[in-house]
């Protein structure tokens, strides 16, 4: 597991966990592998302007497989994630730590969702209570994630193709209705 921290004094004991890619930025079938195939989606920014205003932490949990399979180097990834952080500031936003899984689904990790460990380990070091918090995702993997840590599960669906969605689950069209809607 990587992680990245700005911070380890929070100001408030408001958090929310946020899957990256197809929350805020596009995802690609190949994989995001360089900061220049990052594209933000146009409301992530603004919600992630809306989550800092009202004193919310957002922890990024993400799968980033694209490093263990070879398909990104650490350079990369390293640059897309400042990249990344830096976007998020100038916007007006702010990303309190960040939780990456390296690993491929074949490599049985405890940290890759659809298992809890990168959610256990912010909620450890930042004295999350879980029960209160929300991880907003845009697959079924990170809804499982969520339950499995005892998260609040929210899941964005930006796309019209039909998939079984759990009932219990609210369903969003973007970022910005998530956050309009936990908020």
């Amino acid at each position: 597991m990587i992680s990245w921290v700005s911070s380890y004094t929070p100001l408030s004991p408001r958090f929310v966990f946020l899957d990256r890619d197809g929350i805020l930025n596009r995802d690609r079938p190949d994989y995001v592998k360089s900061r220049h195939e990052f594209i933000f989606y146009a409301d992530a920014l603004e919600a992630l302007r809306r989550l800092r205003r009202r004193g919310v932490h957002v922890v990024i949990i993400s799968n980033q497989s694209a490093l263990h399979r070879g398909l990104m180097d650490w350079n990369a990834f390293f640059e897309l994630h400042h990249y990344m952080i830096c976007e998020v500031r100038s916007a007006g936003g702010w990303i309190h730590a960040a939780f990456y899984c390296p690993h491929r689904p074949d490599e049985n990790c405890s940290c890759r969702k659809p298992q809890p460990g990168m959610l256990l380990a912010a909620a450890s070091l930042f004295s999350i209570c879980l029960a209160a918090t929300a991880f907003i995702g845009d697959k079924l993997s990170d809804v499982a994630a969520a339950e499995r840590a005892g998260c609040f599960p929210v899941l964005v669906r930006r796309s019209s193709e039909p998939v079984d969605m759990p009932g219990h689950v609210p369903v969003y069209n973007s970022l910005l209705d998530a956050v309009k809607g936990w908020l």
